[in-house]
């Protein structure tokens, strides 16, 4: 029985490392932080959903890649209003249960062996390191967003010689650069974030 015990808590802790590494590099996931879509406190929400993730593949013996895509995608759209539409969340969850299947007959190496396979990036999902929180469009408790508006509706005919002598320089400034990006944006419908690749 002693070995069985020190087989679980080897089989929790190596889990553990290996479900933060995927979600760390799950960039759908910084990305809704980094835009505020989990609000300001967007990175612990993130952790607590990376928690959960990890205590339900571990207390489920049996569960399925649909069953655990169905709660993932659930917990992205209630906590972060946001609907993964380029198949990494069925990626992870194939990925979280071969690694679990895997870790559960101690093929550590071969996990390691893959795992090092994804870019190194620096693990995000930690309370001690800081994301830049970015407020959607429409939080009123944004200062930022109250200067944006301030400069827009007082120094139009100043913004318009700017971005004139700008351009016949050669240059594109970044209020060019939103503004020709606002234009091309279609509005999605109301309750929807669209997330746009590089």
């Amino acid at each position: 029985m002693a070995a069985t015990t020190t087989q679980q808590t080897e089989f929790r802790k190596n889990f553990r490392l290996i479900v933060e590494r995927i979600f760390n590099n799950w960039q759908n996931l910084r990305l809704a932080v980094e835009h505020g879509m989990g609000g300001r406190n967007g990175q612990q929400v993130a952790i607590q959903i990376m928690e959960y993730t990890f205590e339900y593949c571990v207390g489920n013996e049996n569960i399925t890649q649909g069953e655990l895509q169905e709660v993932i995608e659930e917990l992205m759209d209630q906590e972060f209003n946001t609907l993964c539409d380029d198949h990494s969340i069925p990626e992870i969850c194939r990925n979280l249960l071969r690694y679990k299947q895997m870790a559960q007959a101690s093929q550590y190496s071969q996990i390691e062996a893959e795992l090092s396979k994804l870019p190194q990036g620096k693990d995000w999902l930690r309370p001690d390191v800081k994301i830049t929180y970015t407020p959607i469009e429409g939080d009123s408790s944004s200062d930022e967003d109250m200067d944006d508006d301030d400069d827009e509706d007082g120094d139009d005919a100043m913004g318009s010689e700017e971005e004139q002598a700008a351009t016949s320089g050669g240059r594109v400034t970044r209020s060019q650069t939103r503004k020709q990006q606002a234009e091309q944006f279609v509005e999605p419908e109301e309750g929807w974030t669209t997330v746009r690749r590089k």
